[in-house]
């Protein structure tokens, strides 16, 4: 079972915020203890398992910086720290979760992790797709051992490539997108899971190379003012709140936009800004300013 606080972390959060700096100096702390006290006596006695819990997970997890997105490393300990509770007689999270502390950057931003080209990348994920339909959604979505054994060797090696970006590499970008989305106490949506796979079998095999259809400028205004009609129907409150919900949404609506090829800022700044705001709710579902841009931007069109 995976431990979600979620409603507990929210707006009106006012536990005291560490640094960077300090988040890893606690984690480094924690897993001195750990070793101190060892994997066997924490394997069998919950009662020891409780104190390293609460000191170490809840402390991470009412840190509200820290996001799967922009600092998955410490993310990733978060994860395993909490799942610990409710899995303290697995042996291999503790030992995972004591490699991950270890690996944390002393420093944040600093990557040394190795840069794969985009065709070592994609056959990264093809490699972990064909792993997925081995395990079987059956069971990734039912065992969470299973399922973060497959979506971190995934998720991780593509965080790590400093030159994924949704500009330039939308659709390897997705991939990661999802698999990171199902790491994060997600694994339990299958229809996440066959969207991951949807999109690792469409990724192209060479860069740059896009058989996608390429609308016409009124076609793209009307794919534009559907999607628009789509949002005030689903309503913000739900969009702003429900991942699932929005994703089926913004993605649908920036996909399409942006494998047009003739989109360009010089040239068509109106479609241009709503691909970009696109891409902005796509990426953070929480922001309903710019869920409100987006609609602005679209009811402007001709």
């Amino acid at each position: 079972m995976l431990y979600n606080y979620k409603d507990m972390n929210n707006s009106e959060n006012q536990y005291p915020q560490m640094t960077y700096e300090q988040a890893v100096e606690h984690c480094k702390y924690w897993a001195d203890k750990i070793r101190y006290k060892g994997i066997d006596l924490l394997t069998t006695g919950y009662s020891q398992v409780i104190v390293i819990y609460d000191q170490l997970a809840y402390t991470l997890y009412m840190q509200t910086w820290i996001d799967p997105q922009k600092y998955y490393h410490l993310y990733r300990v978060r994860t395993y720290a909490i799942n610990i509770d409710t899995n303290y007689t697995d042996r291999a999270l503790w030992e995972k979760l004591l490699e991950l502390i270890d690996d944390l950057p002393e420093e944040y931003g600093k990557n040394n992790y190795p840069q794969m080209t985009y065709k070592q990348a994609v056959k990264h994920c093809k490699h972990w797709a064909d792993q997925i339909r081995a395990d079987g959604l059956d069971l990734l979505t039912t065992d969470y051992v299973a399922a973060i054994g497959v979506s971190d060797q995934l998720a991780y090696a593509l965080y790590m490539q400093t030159w994924i970006d949704p500009q330039k590499y939308y659709p390897l970008y997705r991939v990661r997108t999802y698999t990171i989305n199902i790491d994060y106490n997600n694994y339990t949506n299958r229809a996440s899971w066959e969207k991951l796979l949807e999109l690792i079998d469409d990724l192209p095999e060479e860069y740059g190379k896009n058989n996608y259809p390429q609308m016409t400028y009124k076609q793209a205004v009307k794919h534009c003012k559907y999607w628009a009609d789509q949002i005030r129907h689903d309503g913000l409150d739900l969009l702003t709140t429900d991942y699932g919900a929005a994703i089926g949404v913004s993605d649908q609506l920036a996909y399409p936009l942006d494998m047009q090829e003739w989109i360009s800022a010089p040239s068509y700044p109106d479609i241009y800004a709503i691909r970009y705001y696109a891409d902005v709710v796509d990426r953070n579902h929480t922001d309903r300013a710019s869920w409100e841009k987006l609609l602005e931007l679209i009811d402007k069109l001709p």
